[in-house]
């Protein structure tokens, strides 16, 4: 018998534009609709000469538009969205944000606070003012560089005080309303970046299919994700230019789509980890996650057979899925064993730092497990202790 689909909700995705090379046509689409003034916010790296972002910039200005043009590096924090907001004029028509996460993250809150001058601090999460986010806002224009967060396709924006959180700016409102999808563009991209940004992707793809709270378009997408993902390192890493391109492109459309699900379906305990150890230590987020995702998983894994329910049932069966993915010559019963091994050898191989060289022991994760215990923790398939957790930190260090 069939069980009943519980009712849920699913966010609008933005117009996606994908394909090799497509980020050209954004030139000329930007010419076309956007007439006056706009604001472009790029990493450091993309304002230099010659770089896309620049480029916009330039041909833009050139076509007598209004560019403000702000730079981000490193996550953003609430300050700098206020300064560059305060900045911006209000008749602004649109926010380009070019870049990886953070500097999404960033040009997307500014969006969404240039028309009301408003404070960021009136709306984040759990250290703001509580107000309702109910203000006019900005169209807001993606153009990821990265294969990482999925910020082009989700409603929050993550920012961070170090040493104090970090936490997100979240509503339907900051969804963006283009984002154009160029996997050319990742080939600026440094190798160790792209690779933890990637097991950042698979890690929000693989927790949003185990969450609590999936539905089955989330099921769909982080499936289809997952088996994007699957292979793309090794296409990237090897000779054939046809097959490099191939990679990219998978892994690119692989991490929107994790954007996707996780803005619709949450996520689990490797972020609800990840964030608070953002917040305490300059620990890059797709390292933490590639790092914990073994461990977490191993410790989901043990939980749900200690437990018998129609839910835990199926939160092992889909790992069992997942096993078979990614091994296909998995023995049967052996697919949870051999995922586990999976994501480990993934961690050695493209994230191979320890966490303890970003300042984290075991005398200090006090705060990061104090800490932990609202967002994404909450989607997680099954409650694991404080002992637990920062055993699961332990064992990467």
């Amino acid at each position: 018998m069939h069980q009943t689909i519980p009712p849920f909700q699913f966010a609008p995705m933005p117009h996606i534009h994908f394909g090799w090379g497509i980020r050209h046509q954004l030139i000329e689409h930007l010419k076309e609709n956007y007439r006056g003034r706009v604001v472009l916010i790029t990493g450091n790296f993309l304002s230099r000469p010659g770089e896309f972002g620049q480029i916009v910039r330039d041909t833009l200005m050139e076509n007598n538009r209004l560019v403000d043009h702000f730079t981000v590096s490193g996550e953003p924090s609430p300050d700098l969205v206020d300064y560059i907001t305060s900045q911006c004029k209000p008749d602004t028509e649109a926010v380009i944000g070019i870049g990886g996460g953070s500097v999404l993250d960033a040009a997307k809150a500014i969006a969404g606070l240039i028309p009301s001058q408003t404070s960021v601090m009136d709306y984040l999460e759990g250290v703001g003012a509580g107000k309702a986010f109910d203000v006019e806002t900005c169209p807001f224009i993606a153009v990821p560089t990265t294969a990482g967060t999925g910020s082009e396709t989700t409603k929050n924006s993550v920012l961070s005080r170090l040493g104090e959180f970090k936490k997100s700016f979240r509503s339907d409102k900051l969804l963006a309303k283009e984002a154009w999808l160029d996997p050319e563009l990742l080939l600026s991209c440094p190798k160790d970046i792209l690779y933890a940004t990637g097991m950042d992707a698979f890690t929000q793809l693989l927790e949003s299919y185990t969450t609590l709270k999936p539905n089955p378009i989330t099921d769909a997408l982080a499936w289809q994700g997952m088996t994007l993902f699957k292979g793309a390192f090794e296409a990237i890493e090897s000779e054939n230019e046809a097959l490099q391109q191939q990679g990219y492109s998978r892994l690119m459309l692989a991490a929107s789509l994790s954007g996707t699900t996780l803005a619709n379906a949450g996520l689990g305990a490797v972020h609800g980890l990840a964030g608070p150890i953002g917040a305490f230590f300059e620990a890059p987020h797709g390292i933490v996650c590639a790092k914990l995702l073994a461990p977490i998983t191993e410790m989901n894994i043990e939980a749900l057979h200690q437990q018998d329910s129609v839910q835990t049932r199926q939160s092992l069966e889909k790992y069992v899925q997942i096993g078979r993915l990614l091994n296909p010559d998995s023995k049967p019963g052996e697919e949870l064993t051999g995922l586990v091994k999976i994501l480990q050898r993934y961690a050695q191989t493209y994230t191979p730092q320890g966490l303890g060289e970003f300042g984290l022991s075991t005398d200090n994760l006090e705060p990061v497990i104090k800490s932990c215990r609202s967002g994404s923790m909450l989607g997680n398939p099954v409650i694991l202790s404080d002992e637990q957790l920062h055993k699961a930190i332990t064992l990467v260090l």
